[in-house]
């Protein structure tokens, strides 16, 4: 809070002494005195000199924030506040100056002229100081100090100075460089000072300045300009790497031509190197923006216009296909190499051979799962990949499985061979095999209602030990929110909302306000029963019955948040 305090007053500074500089300025032009009119020039443009320094530290240190208040730091702070408070206090005292009350006084050195009255096209000599005297008007006015206005501005300069000390502590000495040089540098200047790591107080390199608002707008505008033109031109992989990322830092919703952006996506798939993630997924989404339909798969989307999509992209497959073989799963550049694909269509085929071997020989747990439902994703568009997919499931170990439920149970229309395997899991008799087995049956429409059947009573099994995962309700009933199987298992939820311990009710509530978001059929049912649960007083569910059905309005009414990337044309 401290920090926030002496930064208001920091502020208002250059506008303090621009209003000095006019009073000057106005003073010096109705002055008929020489000498004096020559002084208050010179600290005219004194104070507009200091006005500029002041207006650029202003800017230096517009909206940086976050400081780690230690005692080094709050004494800094405390110091700038006082100093910027008695420069302000001083230069008020010498801008209002001291009234003569009507005595006439020499305008330099304040010797006492009384009696002396300059005529017209003729002036007077002050005896002490050798000062000419052409105005009468100039021996009564108010006489102020500009000697104190020079100390309050030092002051206020001295006190902008231990507030950048402080900004030095914290990002090291790069805070001090000029947004405009590294603008000017940002492909010929060292990467680091250039990126860095996304952080709301990063104030040192460019990227964090033109993230966090650090910067004019014309800055932005100029960086946003000059990646542009490198994208064009696709010269370099470090060059395309950090236009792309300064585009995404600024979150610029522009156009990029395609041809440009081909080519820097395969300088960006040639160089592989393990900074350009970022940049390579920006790129990524701007196409999949551009060419991708409403409806998505999970964190895959779809072409809209798929022939010309495989068309585009038929030449980038393989470099995209060595970046899901070779990158670690679950990154950003293996992400954005499989939306990519995904948008390629039937051309994208070598796919599933690929994540089907990969299922089986990945190291980690998490990596041989998510393979797994990224396989069931790609089935929307590849066929072979819904087999895949299901054999994959099979092979995975038990405590594995249920880890890709959710997808399975979205994207999968299992095959009719794989369904004893199915029954056989749904009566295992081990709570997870069950709960993997029904929900494998309810992603068939044919067994959808004896899915929801042993799921029921695979929870009603788990609810006196109080460990029953309703989460797995969910996708079943949002692929077909219409259906009985669906009917069966919301009517389920309900009752566990009305007659198990408060954290099983919570839990239900939780997961029908879910369904309700997400399913618009059945929103207006679940709202009504949570209006029903929330009718009573005093009761802890009730509270939270309410509110949840205060969400589900809120959720229904807000505006969907897109994420700011550019456009391909």
């Amino acid at each position: 809070m401290i920090d926030r305090i002496f930064f208001a007053i920091l502020l208002p500074l250059p506008l303090i002494v621009v209003i000095a500089m006019a009073l000057y300025f106005a003073r010096a032009w109705k002055t008929a005195t020489p000498r004096l009119r020559i002084s208050r020039i010179l600290a005219t443009i004194w104070l507009g000199a200091c006005a500029a320094i002041l207006v650029f530290c202003r800017e230096r240190v517009r909206g940086w924030s976050g400081l780690d208040i230690g005692s080094i730091t709050s004494f800094l702070i405390a110091s700038a506040g006082v100093l910027v408070l008695i420069g302000v206090a001083v230069g008020v005292f010498a801008t209002i100056g001291r009234s003569t009350k009507g005595s006439r006084l020499c305008p330099r050195c304040w010797y006492d002229m009384d009696g002396v009255d300059p005529q017209a096209n003729s002036h007077t000599v002050c005896p002490e100081c050798g000062t000419s005297v052409w105005s009468s008007t100039d021996l009564i006015r108010r006489k102020r100090w500009p000697v104190f206005i020079a100390v309050a501005v030092a002051l206020q300069l001295a006190g902008q100075f231990c507030y950048q000390l402080i900004r030095a502590d914290h990002g090291g000495a790069q805070n001090f460089v000029p947004t405009t040089v590294l603008v000017a540098g940002m492909f010929s200047l060292p990467a680091d000072a250039i990126i860095g790591a996304p952080s709301p107080f990063d104030s040192a390199t460019l990227t964090g300045r033109l993230a966090n608002d650090k910067c004019a707008d014309w800055q932005k505008s100029w960086a946003i300009s000059k990646s542009i033109d490198a994208i064009g031109r696709a010269e370099h992989p470090d060059a395309v790497l950090r236009a792309s990322t300064i585009l995404n830092r600024c979150r610029f919703e522009g156009e990029i031509p395609f041809e440009a952006w081909k080519s820097s996506i395969l300088l960006l798939c040639t160089s592989r190197s393990s900074a350009s993630s970022e940049a390579f997924s920006y790129l990524a989404e701007c196409y999949v923006r551009a060419r991708g339909a409403p409806e998505s798969g999970g964190r895959l989307a779809f072409a809209a216009d798929p022939q010309r999509c495989a068309t585009e992209l038929r030449s980038l497959i393989p470099k995209l296909l060595d970046n899901v073989s070779t990158a670690t799963v679950r990154t950003q550049e293996w992400w954005a190499a499989l939306r990519l694909l995904a948008l390629a269509g039937d051309a994208s085929e070598p796919i599933v051979p690929m994540l089907e071997a990969r299922v089986l020989t990945e190291d980690s747990e998490m990596g041989r799962a998510n393979t797994a439902a990224v396989l069931s994703m790609f089935s929307a568009v590849l066929p072979d990949a819904s087999d895949a997919m299901a054999w994959a499931f099979v092979c995975l170990p038990g405590p594995e499985q249920p880890r890709v439920l959710n997808a399975f149970v979205r994207f999968v229309r299992p095959p009719h061979s794989l369904l004893p395997s199915l029954r056989a899991l749904a009566n295992s008799g081990e709570p997870a095999l069950e709960i993997a087995g029904a929900v494998g049956l309810l992603g068939g429409r044919a067994t959808r209602c004896e899915g929801s059947n042993l799921l029921v009573r695979s929870l009603r099994r788990q609810i006196p030990s109080g460990s029953a995962d309703f989460a797995s309700i969910y996708w079943p009933v949002i692929r077909e929110p219409g259906d009985d199987a669906s009917t069966e298992l919301i009517t389920f939820l309900q009752e566990v909302a009305l007659s198990t311990t408060f954290v099983l009710q919570v839990d239900a509530m939780v997961q029908l306000s879910n369904i309700a978001r997400d399913a618009e059929v059945r929103s207006p049912e679940i709202v009504a029963f949570l209006d029903f649960v929330g009718a009573e007083h005093g009761s802890e569910v009730a509270d939270r019955a309410r509110a949840l059905a205060a969400d589900i309005r809120t959720a229904r009414t807000a505006p969907a948040q897109l994420r700011k990337v550019a456009a391909i044309r």
